[in-house]
């Protein structure tokens, strides 16, 4: 399925701008997308330039909600683990919670811009000595 259409994923219009990163999240969401009841989308997500810099905030916002909650999970099975020392399972239980907290912060989900990288500048005429 080819996208055509550009469409910010911010003010949902259809614009052009930079185009996301496709990483497993969005490549899961759009499996689920395609396999329920909802049709297929042909569009392409982008982030237009008047949206930058709301998409930038929410960018921000999602990376340090994902430390917190990462950082809390790990806390809770530390915690789990000290208090119930002759359990076998609560290596698993605690575990279990830090993957728990992962996907709850996967709830704020922003995708990252998919930015060509651009290559070093060169020095010009300085030469190495």
């Amino acid at each position: 399925m080819e996208k055509k259409n550009p469409k910010c994923i911010i003010c949902a219009q259809e614009k052009n701008g930079l185009d996301i990163k496709v990483d497993n999240v969005v490549k899961a969401i759009r499996w689920i997308n395609s396999h329920t009841v909802r049709a297929k989308n042909p569009n392409r997500a982008v982030v237009c330039k008047e949206c930058f810099p709301k998409y930038y905030k929410a960018r921000k916002s999602f990376e340090r909600k994902q430390v917190a909650y990462l950082i809390i999970g790990f806390l809770f099975a530390i915690f789990i683990i000290l208090a119930s020392r002759e359990m076998p399972s609560a290596f698993l239980f605690g575990f279990i919670i830090i993957v728990f907290m992962y996907i709850l912060s996967l709830v704020s989900y922003v995708p990252l811009l998919a930015v060509p990288v651009s290559e070093k500048p060169s020095q010009g005429s300085r030469k190495s000595r």
